[in-house]
């Protein structure tokens, strides 16, 4: 009855385990699964929020970018218009050296001008004298085959264009016949600004440019009689897809799918530009509207697939698989601490029953012993050796796929089992534990399961009876499946076996790793040949012998006095510099096996395991003796250079200009700092310091001369003015010889000199040529020059210009009733009156005595007496001290075309001699 009760007790208590076991698992499964998931969800918020801020920060880059570069074609195509508005004339010549320096990113610039029906003929004549020899007006019809233009009130022909396309320039095209480009034009003329087309096939652009937009400006003639009379039109041609795309690297490119769409018309968008990128499904979408001439466009940037592809990560499946694992382990190991409680519960109550019930033999006993080893994952194996008889447990059979009744009971079954190639080895071990000289018997070996498949165990044994004569009589053991970490030993041996290929790879690099305690553990193949000692020689050292006892105590001295505590020796050292997550780096001084000795740049760092615990350290060398040896040459010839330069007046340097507008002064003497007032390291990366010292009106004239220089591979010499903090305005002298390099950049050499003395002296003798000592206004010299230059001018541009010749009545009476000195006042003052009432460009000249002449360029006869009638109120209005009113007789005359200086002169002369015969103080025009 007492063990039927038991029996019941212990099958409550088993299902009550059981049920237990089972609801902690679960619990723990459900609160681990879902803490995953939570976490996987974060990571997956956080990887989404990571992929739109970088989308976000390269696609605002891409849009400022692009809306700076439009924004600088239409700055490029402002100051070409200013260029037309500021001349009265611009050659051929000119427009291209002007516009040349913009084609970077514009395809074409082009001067149209306004033509009326009547000038055509002598327009085509003159443009063909200009060097175009078969210039005339066409159009362009269906086929693109060019036909003469027909008659027409006015024409718009392409007349200068300039082009960074291999493409043949559709010169003398008129443009009125081209409805599209017509009417962009008038609405350019009826709005005074720039205007840009819509998407246009562009004339002459071959391949993927052909499609872009057309940009035109008004240039109209401040200067005209009535209104402001338009000369023509200023046209800048753009890619569409060099606008996108040119200049982006290439990862930026396909990163972004572009599209460029004109709102102008709001119920009428229209896309101008698609980039080849194509946009996933991300949902991430940046736009920008902006205005572009008298159109308004927007941006709209998403990102590619191979962005969203290359940025997007998986951590968050890992986190799931990650935390899936734990939870499973979590339970698993739950589940294996209650089953033991549980089972040690059991062999509590057995051992109770045991105690209760005194007829269980020994037997029962030992079969519990041996169940117990069997759940704990160990086979037991007891061999009788005076019967040669063996006892197997379940776990023993189970372990190599067996049921208990599958296999005997018998020793030939353990040897029938083991691996050919293992037995001899396990035989020796067994007989030497026999023979007393091992304390137990251990073997790891391959045993065969029943599938035929081979597992490795670990097989322990130990005799526990002995026979009066000494000889082993009963001998038990265990046997355990240890294949997981057989696997892993061998995973760990190939690892460092390919750890150890690595390092000796690094055949130029010295890579010696020590232990904690300073034992030399790698020596790698770099560092045999960097210091000619093997491997075996170094392994189990310390590398002291390597450097320098002196260096080494140096270093240590003063790494005592940075931490303010003793540093004993070389390991010492090394513990120090690499503790927390530093590391050291110095050039050392390494003696050789041969004595030699070598500059080696080290690096020390400490190796730390997975669990971020210290294991060692590792000192990485490179030997720099020749890169140190061709430092100090070039140090040497530096210092050298320099005491050269120095003695030389001036500044001699390189200066250097690559292909995509970056430049330098590789080289400058310590002169520079008295030239331009800079220091030589501010202008070594980046020329644009000594650019800002340039005079403004000199600034574009340099830089042409550059690029000019850099075409043709000529000589620079150049003089020109500067504008410095401390001295001011001086004038500069340079001379250079340009090399082309085999990066495309090209290098001047050349120096730099101050000519402010020699310009001064010839700026004051050039002013005492031309000017008058007595009035301070020109001369006749002036006069002249200035005269001959118009003339050429107005047969360039048949622009007018007029002169006013003013001679003082009664001139001599002055000086004969108020004296020399009162004529001497008359004629400063007089000359002052009319200065303040002159234009900027007119010119006031003294032709001798009491004769004056204005030369008023872009001026015409109306004009001219129009000035002249404003000079006579004034001198009748304003007296002259001590004097009183002073008149003059003016004369004025316009210049005829094909007219001669001296013929005009004499016109103006005579017209002002009328004036005098009529009774002077009053205006006469030439005929």
């Amino acid at each position: 009855m007492l063990s039927l009760a038991l029996g019941k007790s212990s099958l409550h208590s088993r299902l009550t385990g059981r049920s237990l076991l089972w609801l902690a698992c679960l619990l723990v499964i459900s609160g681990g699964l879902s803490l995953t998931v939570l976490l996987a969800s974060l990571v997956h918020d956080s990887e989404r929020n990571q992929l739109r801020e970088r989308f976000s920060q390269i696609a605002t880059e891409r849009l400022s970018r692009i809306q700076e570069r439009l924004g600088d074609q239409l700055k490029e195509l402002d100051a070409l218009q200013r260029f037309f508005l500021n001349s009265q004339t611009v050659s051929r010549d000119e427009f291209q050296g002007f516009v040349e320096p913009l084609l970077d990113d514009t395809l074409a610039y082009s001067w149209v001008p306004w033509v009326a029906r009547s000038e055509r003929p002598v327009f085509e004549e003159e443009a063909r004298a200009d060097g175009l020899r078969r210039f005339r007006f066409h159009d362009l019809d269906k086929d693109g085959t060019a036909q003469t233009s027909p008659e027409r009130d006015h024409y718009l022909p392409v007349f200068y264009s300039v082009s960074g396309l291999a493409g043949r320039l559709p010169l003398g095209l008129d443009l009125s016949s081209q409805p599209e480009r017509a009417a962009l034009l008038d609405k350019a003329r009826a709005g005074r600004q720039a205007v840009a087309s819509d998407a246009l096939t562009l004339i002459g652009v071959p391949g993927a440019d052909a499609r872009g937009i057309l940009m035109a400006v008004p240039v109209f003639n401040p200067a005209a009689t009535e209104g402001h009379a338009l000369r023509g039109f200023v046209l800048g041609v753009i890619s569409l897809r060099r606008e996108m795309e040119q200049g982006i690297p290439d990862e930026v490119l396909g990163s972004l799918a572009m599209r460029l769409i004109d709102i102008t018309k709001e119920d009428d968008p229209q896309a101008l530009y698609l980039s080849k990128a194509e946009d996933d499904d991300s949902g991430l979408l940046i736009t920008r509207s902006f205005a572009f001439a008298d159109r308004t466009y927007r941006l709209e940037l998403r990102p590619s697939e191979g962005f969203a592809m290359a940025n997007r990560s998986s951590a968050w499946h890992l986190v799931i698989a990650t935390g899936g694992l734990i939870t499973l382990l979590m339970a698993a190991y739950l589940m294996l601490l209650i089953s033991q409680r549980q089972r040690a519960l059991r062999l509590v109550a057995e051992r109770t029953r045991e105690l209760r019930e005194r007829e269980l033999d020994l037997k029962l006993s030992e079969e519990r012993w041996a169940f117990a080893l069997d759940s704990a994952g160990h086979g037991v194996w007891d061999w009788e050796i005076a019967s040669d008889t063996v006892y197997y447990s379940r776990a023993w059979k189970g372990m190599l796929g067996y049921d208990v009744d599958e296999v005997p009971d018998e020793p030939e079954l353990c040897l029938r089992l083991q691996h050919p190639d293992d037995a001899p080895a396990v035989d020796a071990a067994l007989q030497r534990h026999l023979r007393g000289e091992a304390p137990i018997y251990q073997s790891e070996h391959r045993m065969q399961r029943k599938g035929g498949a081979w597992v490795w165990v670990l097989d322990r044994g130990k005799v526990v009876e002995w026979n009066p004569d000494g000889s082993p009589l009963r001998m038990i053991g265990t046997q355990t499946d240890i294949s997981a970490s057989k696997a892993a030993e061998l995973q760990l041996a190939l690892a460092h076996g390919q750890l150890r290929g690595v390092l000796d790879a690094a055949t130029q690099v010295s890579i010696i790793a020590t232990d904690l305690d300073g034992f030399v553990l790698q020596f790698n193949v770099g560092a045999e040949r960097m210091l000619g000692y093997s491997a075996a020689e170094m392994v189990g050292k310390r590398p002291r012998m390597l450097h320098l006892e002196a260096e080494i105590q140096a270093r240590c001295e003063a790494l005592s006095k940075r931490l303010s505590r003793p540093i004993r020796d070389f390991h010492h050292y090394v513990v120090e510099v690499t503790a927390g997550d530093c590391y050291d780096e110095h050039e050392w001084t390494y003696v050789r096996k041969d004595g030699g000795h070598l500059t080696g740049n080290l690096i020390l760092t400490g190796v730390r395991d997975q669990h971020d615990q210290l294991v060692g350290y590792l000192g990485v060398a490179i030997d720099v003796t020749d890169r140190k040896r061709v430092q100090e040459a070039l140090e040497d010839r530096d210092r050298l250079l320099q005491k050269l330069s120095a003695r030389v007046p001036g500044a001699i340097y390189q200066y250097q200009l690559y292909p995509d507008g970056r430049h330098r002064f590789p080289y400058v003497s310590a002169g520079v700092s008295d030239i331009l007032e800079v220091e030589p390291e501010q202008v070594n990366g980046d020329a644009s310091q000594a650019f800002t010292r340039l005079h403004p009106e000199d600034l574009e004239r340099i830089y042409a001369s550059i690029l000019h220089s850099a075409a043709v591979m000529q000589t620079w010499r150049e003089d020109f003015r500067v504008l410095l903090p401390r001295q001011g305005l001086r004038w500069l002298r340079g001379e250079s010889e340009p090399e082309r390099m085999a990066d495309g950049s090209v290098l001047w050499h050349g120096y730099i000199s101050d000519v402010t003395g020699h310009k001064l002296v010839e700026q004051e003798l050039r002013a005492l040529s031309i000017t008058d000592a007595l009035t301070g206004v020109f001369n006749r010299r002036h006069f002249q020059e200035r005269l001959d230059a118009e003339i050429a001018r107005a047969l360039r541009s048949e622009g007018p210009f007029s002169l006013v010749m003013l001679d003082i009545d009664h001139f001599k009476l002055v000086n004969d009733q108020h004296g020399h000195e009162a004529g001497d006042r008359v004629l400063k003052q007089l000359c002052q009156r009319i200065g303040q009432r002159l234009r900027r460009i007119d010119v006031l000249c003294r032709l001798g005595g009491e004769e004056f002449i204005v030369l008023c360029p872009e001026t015409n006869l109306e004009q001219a007496r129009s000035l002249a009638e404003a000079l006579l109120q004034g001198m009748r209005r304003d007296e002259v001290a001590g004097v009183g009113h002073v008149t003059a007789s003016f004369g004025c005359a316009c210049w005829r075309d094909g007219e001669t200086a001296d013929a005009l002169l004499r016109r103006v002369d005579t017209a002002a001699y009328s004036a005098k015969q009529g009774g002077r103080d009053q205006v006469c025009c030439a005929e």
